[in-house]
């Protein structure tokens, strides 16, 4: 689920405008913009108008400048972005209605018109909407009310008010002193010491729970059979003990299923440490769902990278990482995109010197088949759960695939010399497991760059890449291409 998703379309729209120009430096042509929006450039002009009033009371912060060509932006060292797109989502009817939700659990249709001052037809298409959003997270608002699995509303709100929230707010305001001794009392029955951005997390989640504690019906149909089999986990069984003594001072009836959904929380949302991990690991059921998974696709990793090894530390941290992805994978739905997936994404890509992404898939189809489930095309769970898999696969590629090396001889005057050859180690230096030198004749190198033809004179070399034009996209994407079958080779 795009968070824009909760917007009008114009304002949905005006947010897109400053993520793009933000991706693109800080500056980009107004016709890169329209394409990219399909809209008119009449349109395009009326939502800068717009956006361009509605960044007026960060002027000090942010402004934008368009000279009828280019657009571009300008912000102080101390803003981000994000601030005009939490108060653009805050501000929405969509994000109220959940938030209203929340609060007091149901509505009447007379509540929100009054509330939102919109009439009810404008009220019964924003919920329509709504519900289109939420089918991702297998819910739905019906009869004034919020209707799905209980582990499912509790995840929902979870990500809503962690992502909404400003992280200086959560830091004064999430972590009550209520919560905080019981996440040391949590601390001290689990042995377990969590650090201040997970306490944040757990702070939170008790603040949903201890809300919706006492709301019934309850729906935990699926909960429940997915989570039998670690009913007789050793880590659920003092997290059940604990979290059915916390609620008891409460003056009503504590459902079974509370703890299993605390101990979900605490399996899937990465607030273990990798220590506290790895001495679980050594306690936790081998035959559930997410073991089998994290021990399957490490396995599967593993064959990949023969006979290249994995050091006992970096399979440990593998496993730890594997273990967050699996547990989110099989016990939630949905997932809340706050960034744009498709740059970080290529990002990711970019910092491999071999092609991961076609592996990262595959890691995906692996797991899902542990988990009886398909892979689904725009299932924001599962896009980012392969943009995940490639930064761990990243971590493995700087780690063990090694060096290569890289010699460039450029036969010029020494001025063009020297400034192309660090053009062209800045242009690949991003790249994982490479080191880059001008060529030295006692060295032995896996690729040579120059721009001359003269293969045979590099006896040390493997391959010799003779550039077509200096700095060229072209030459840089295929030295790139080159580097990745070196790999491969290797």
């Amino acid at each position: 689920m795009k968070i824009e998703g909760l917007l009008d379309k114009k304002e949905a729209r005006e947010v897109r405008i400053l993520k793009k120009v933000i991706l693109a430096g800080g500056r980009i042509k107004d016709t890169e913009l329209i394409d990219y929006l399909g809209v008119s450039k009449a349109s395009f002009e009326s939502d800068l108008k717009e956006l361009s009033y509605y960044l007026k009371p960060y002027d000090q912060d942010c402004t934008l400048f368009y000279d009828g060509r280019w657009l571009a932006i300008q912000m102080s060292d101390q803003f981000s972005i994000n601030k005009v797109l939490d108060d653009y989502i805050r501000a929405s009817i969509k994000f109220q209605l959940i938030d209203y939700l929340f609060r007091y659990r149901e509505f009447t249709i007379a509540q929100l018109t009054t509330k939102f001052m919109i009439s009810e037809s404008s009220l019964f298409r924003k919920i329509k909407e709504l519900n289109q959003l939420l089918k991702e997270f297998a819910l739905k608002i019906s009869n004034g009310q919020l209707k799905g699995e209980e582990i499912q509303i509790r995840y929902f709100y979870f990500q809503i008010y962690w992502f909404l929230t400003p992280y200086e707010n959560h830091q004064e305001k999430t972590l009550t002193v209520q919560n905080s001794r019981i996440i040391e009392a949590l601390e001290k029955a689990l042995a377990l010491s969590f650090e201040e951005h997970s306490k944040l997390k757990i702070s939170l989640w008790l603040t949903i729970s201890k809300k919706r504690v006492s709301v019934q019906p309850k729906m935990f149909k699926e909960l429940y059979r997915k989570s039998q089999v670690y009913e007789q986990d050793p880590f659920f069984k003092t997290l059940r003990s604990f979290v059915l003594r916390f609620f008891s001072r409460y003056p009503l009836e504590i459902d079974e299923e509370e703890s299993l959904l605390h101990f979900i929380f605490l399996m899937s949302m990465s607030v273990f440490s990798e220590s506290d991990f790895a001495e679980y690991n050594l306690i936790r059921g081998r035959r559930t769902p997410t073991s089998l998974a994290d021990t399957f696709v490490l396995e599967h990793v593993i064959l990949y990278y023969r006979p290249q090894k994995f050091f006992p530390e970096l399979e440990k941290k593998i496993l730890y990482y594997f273990s967050q992805i699996h547990s989110r994978l099989y016990f939630f739905k949905g997932e809340l995109e706050l960034f744009d997936r498709e740059n970080i994404w290529q990002k990711e890509q970019n910092l491999s010197s071999h092609q991961l992404a076609d592996f990262s898939r595959v890691l995906l189809e692996k797991s899902l088949d542990c988990f009886g489930q398909r892979y689904e095309t725009n299932n924001s769970l599962y896009e980012w759960s392969l943009v995940k898999y490639l930064s761990v696969l990243a971590i493995i590629d700087f780690e063990i695939v090694g060096e290569t090396r890289i010699g460039i001889d450029l036969k010029m005057d020494h001025l063009y010399k020297e400034v192309m050859t660090q053009v062209l180690v800045l242009s690949l230096k991003n790249l994982n497991g490479l080191m880059i030198e001008p060529y030295n004749p006692k060295k032995t190198y896996d690729l040579m760059i120059t721009n001359v033809m003269r293969a045979n004179a590099y006896r040390a070399v493997k391959e010799v890449y003779v550039l077509s034009e200096l700095g060229s996209a072209y030459d840089i994407n295929q030295i790139r291409m080159k580097i990745r079958e070196l790999h491969k080779e290797r």
